[in-house]
């Protein structure tokens, strides 16, 4: 890995984790508390942040706000409550992983105005690894025409950013695994994994994230694409795999220089595969 990265999070990022009773999806809320201190104690410079729920269509959007703030309610569960949120944007080094980005021939755009929404996976993130709005994070969207190719190589702009930096960052994506959603109403002990085969596909994956076999996983990945829908057709996994291996190509990775994910929790989460994992 990137000397510069001191830690990575795959993480979930639906509003039940961060508003709701406390009694609710407590395993999962434990793991994300758990993973967000393993963080802080890094004492990083900045975090780096993939959601899969900031979708872009005209290439690759990075937000350039120096300090968004407002109050969002998340479109599918706005009775959940608001999610306030105020923190700063690091935009020299959002600039730098722009820049090569677009050495690599990806198309990027910034974005900088007054009300520009913030998606609820980066803020439950903002929650849970940076609660008192003080470290600088670059936001960066998943381009909803992107593949694995450019995927992978819109990770290795973020290593060669913070190479180029020599700042200690934290490195997240927030992503659902399996993401189809249960369509009736449920309380929480009623939560379940949209079908068993998603699940059967999702323990496969964390497996080989588990035994560090990301050739394998890298292999089987447009299969477990098709065969357990998760989000954004996996494109964290690629981004993610991008930013770890330090000379990554646009089609292959060694995994003998990403270390083991740990796994803290995995479950249910309104019938979506929610997953924390943490790369020391």
């Amino acid at each position: 890995m990137n000397s510069n990265i001191e830690k990575a999070f795959w993480l979930p990022g639906l509003a039940h984790l961060a508003l709701g009773p406390a009694e609710n999806w407590t395993d999962l809320k434990h793991a994300m508390t758990r993973a967000g201190e393993s963080a802080l104690a890094v004492k990083p410079d900045v975090y780096i942040l993939y959601s899969a729920q900031w979708i872009s269509v005209l290439g690759h959007s990075f937000q350039l706000d120096p300090n968004p703030s407002g109050i969002h309610v998340d479109e599918n569960w706005h009775e959940l409550g608001n999610l306030n949120f105020s923190f700063p944007v690091d935009v020299a080094l959002t600039k730098r992983v722009m820049n090569f980005a677009e050495q690599a021939g990806l198309a990027t755009k910034g974005v900088n105005y007054p009300g520009f929404p913030i998606d609820t996976g980066s803020l439950v993130f903002q929650h849970f690894f940076n609660p008192n709005g003080d470290i600088p994070v670059v936001i960066l969207s998943s381009n909803i025409y992107c593949g694995k190719d450019d995927s992978m190589a819109l990770g290795h702009a973020v290593s060669q950013a913070l190479a180029d930096s020599k700042q200690r960052a934290v490195v997240a994506c927030v992503s659902s695994l399996s993401n189809r959603f249960l369509t009736e109403d449920i309380s929480p002990v009623q939560d379940r994994f949209s079908s068993p085969e998603e699940d059967h596909w999702n323990q496969k994956m964390l497996t080989l994230f588990q035994s560090a076999s990301y050739e394998e996983a890298l292999r089987l990945s447009e299969t477990y694409a098709k065969e357990a829908s998760p989000e954004m057709m996996f494109k964290a996994f690629y981004w993610l795999m991008g930013v770890l291996e330090d000379k990554a190509s646009r089609s292959a990775i060694s995994s003998s220089s990403i270390p083991p994910a740990f796994l803290h929790h995995y479950g249910p989460l309104w019938g979506t595969g929610a997953a924390v994992l943490e790369w020391k």
